[in-house]
């Protein structure tokens, strides 16, 4: 019976998961026709460039963070780092290493952290810092910069739209986050 509970719990969350995905990305486009009107509008050919570079390298950035963190985290779950109980979370905080266990010496653990600790590869160093060295958010974070290249080299960088684009996606997603938690919350 728990079981099914716990099946039925773990959908609704993933149609949770979908509609926040389609909130965001309708409250994004919307924003983004807005900006779009307004440039038209007011014949501002300047502003127009610059907050869809602003926003699209932005949204790319914020996107590509949000995809290598989830890979992350999916990875850790996938390797067992993520605990799933209170007493074993305490317990690997006060003795990650299990110095304290009763089975064995504690010579012989002392001795098998330290070489566990010395045998960190380069390559598994890359592997634990992924979501700081995604190669999408490095792509995300280099498309920012072209852009802004781009914009400064053709001298029609305006600094107050195109810095509006670029805290336009943070604040929507956030925003939508915070909206999501909040409803979550009184549900529940």
């Amino acid at each position: 019976m728990t079981l099914d509970i716990l099946i039925v719990s773990q959908q609704k969350r993933m149609m949770m998961t979908k509609s926040i995905k389609v909130r965001i990305l309708n409250a994004l486009l919307i924003v983004d026709i807005g900006i779009i009107l307004f440039c038209i509008l007011a014949g501002q050919r300047d502003w127009f460039i610059n907050s869809q570079i602003g926003f699209f390298s932005s949204l790319a950035v914020i996107l590509a963070s949000l995809y290598s963190y989830r890979k992350m985290v999916e990875q850790s779950v996938a390797s067992g780092a993520v605990i799933s109980s209170n007493e074993d979370l305490l317990e690997k905080i006060e003795d990650p290493h299990g110095v304290y266990d009763e089975n064995e010496s504690q010579e012989a653990i002392l001795e098998e952290t330290v070489e566990e600790d010395k045998k960190i590869t380069t390559l598994e160093a890359f592997k634990k810092s992924k979501a700081f060295i995604s190669f999408y958010r490095l792509g995300a974070y280099l498309l920012l910069a072209l852009g802004f290249l781009y914009l400064q080299s053709n001298h029609i960088l305006h600094i107050p739209s195109y810095l509006f684009a670029i805290a336009l996606p943070p604040a929507i997603i956030a925003i939508m986050f915070f909206w999501q938690s909040k409803n979550t919350k009184e549900s529940l």
